[in-house]
């Protein structure tokens, strides 16, 4: 690849890194401001995206001239015991999140008294915060794939990497929709669900991942051992 596509390239993997320090970043705000947690689906939205991060990383390793040749025997290992990880620790993360949902609506449903715990605890969602930065990230995704299509329309071809980047950003736009049309009362619990829904998108994707590193492994093997 050429030296300025090369940097175009490299810009749009910033600004996607950017994106996820974002949605990452703003489960820590409450440590170091008076600003409320922005809700749990932008903690998932973070965590989806590392399959993003991934996956440009396994781009980029392609454009390094020794690394490829090194990296191509080992990466069905490395995305085999990573899939595998998040895999567990997702379902851990859906299981509690969808659990986390339950209570408040029983609560919400228990009148009055766990009505008024609900409202005291779940009643008042930072809305504002949370599509700033809902806003921002997805800005900062447009603009990162855009200059990776300008890098080389040949990442087009790559239905891997459109598909994902279609999700990342139809679920960051879903999340949003769940943050603006629900009553105000109602929107920790639809965040909530927004957070399920995108744990149950991230299992998808780990479950590709998964197969998808069996089979290079496979592969791998049977250029080393003869059949």
């Amino acid at each position: 690849m050429q030296p300025t596509k090369l940097i175009c390239f490299c810009l749009g993997a910033f600004a996607i890194v950017l994106a996820f320090g974002l949605e990452f970043g703003a489960q820590w705000l409450p440590l170091h401001s008076n600003v409320e947690l922005p809700g749990v689906g932008i903690t998932a939205m973070a965590y989806f995206d590392l399959i993003f991060l991934y996956s440009l990383a396994l781009i980029f390793v392609d454009f390094l001239p020794v690394v490829p040749a090194v990296f191509s025997r080992v990466q069905g290992i490395v995305t085999l015991v990573l899939s595998l990880l998040a895999l567990i620790a997702t379902i851990v993360l859906a299981y509690f999140t969808f659990a986390f949902v339950m209570t408040m609506v029983s609560l919400l449903l228990a009148v009055p008294f766990g009505t008024i715990a609900y409202l005291a605890i779940w009643g008042d969602f930072d809305t504002a915060s949370a599509k700033m930065v809902l806003s921002l990230a997805m800005m900062l995704k447009l603009v990162g794939v855009g200059l990776i299509l300008f890098a080389s329309m040949s990442f087009l071809k790559n239905k891997g990497f459109m598909l994902l980047t279609l999700c990342s950003v139809g679920l960051s736009f879903g999340l949003g929709l769940l943050h603006t049309l629900p009553p105000g009362f109602l929107v920790s619990i639809a965040d909530a669900v927004g957070a399920v829904v995108i744990a149950i998108a991230l299992i998808v994707w780990l479950v590709i991942l998964l197969v998808g590193a069996l089979f290079a492994i496979v592969a791998a093997l049977r250029s080393v051992v003869p059949v």
